[in-house]
């Protein structure tokens, strides 16, 4: 039966749970694994965390003992998804990681990591990925070297975080157009009036 909450127990332990470098990551789970436990290893951004992250979580749990994530870091995101991303702050988007039950470890992978880094310190027993983001059969097969098992897991929330996002800013236009359209004429001809 695997385990259903964090190694360190219904405690938060933010600062044991965040594991600073991959040398130290990768002690770490040899420890755990030299005791029989089975290493799950998933990773994304986790920005705006919602249902469909959580219900993730919970699923890769089930695949072993040990849920590691690995959390992309703000210039990471920037880089992929653009300036004004990530919404929360990669301080604020781990201590919530650590608050859900399913999460055991966390690391953050930054720009100066090489791609799959993380994947090669850990060599999880189950690596998890989401359908969306999921690698070629060709990277799998070069992966599967450095882990057990590949498991994809669909999304688990019709809608994702950009995709609120995208929401939210359609809804302001929404709200504030009727606002602008009674000011702005006023507005235009004060500052044409001071020019």
């Amino acid at each position: 039966m695997a385990i259903t909450s964090g190694i360190f127990s219904s405690d938060v332990n933010f600062d044991q749970r965040l594991i600073g470098s991959l040398d130290e990551l990768s002690a770490f789970v040899e420890n755990l694994k030299g005791i029989g436990l089975r290493i799950v290893l998933t990773s994304g951004s986790f920005d705006l965390i919602h249902l469909g992250h959580v219900k993730y979580l919970a699923r890769a749990k089930e695949l072993g003992d040990v849920l590691i994530v690995g959390v992309d870091s703000d210039e990471k995101i920037r880089r992929r998804k653009g300036e004004d991303r990530p919404m929360v702050p990669e301080d604020e988007r781990l201590e919530m990681l650590a608050h859900q039950r399913p999460v055991d470890l966390l690391f953050l992978k930054g720009d100066e990591h090489e791609r799959w880094s993380l994947i090669k310190a850990v060599r999880p027993d189950t690596l998890v990925l989401t359908a969306d983001h999921s690698y070629t059969e060709d990277q799998q097969v070069a992966l599967r070297k450095d882990c057990g098992e590949i498991v994809t897991i669909e999304r688990q929330a019709a809608v994702t975080t950009s995709e609120r996002i995208r929401q939210m800013y359609m809804h302001l236009g929404e709200r504030l157009g009727p606002k602008l359209a009674e000011i702005l004429p006023g507005l235009i001809d004060t500052i044409l009036k001071r020019g």
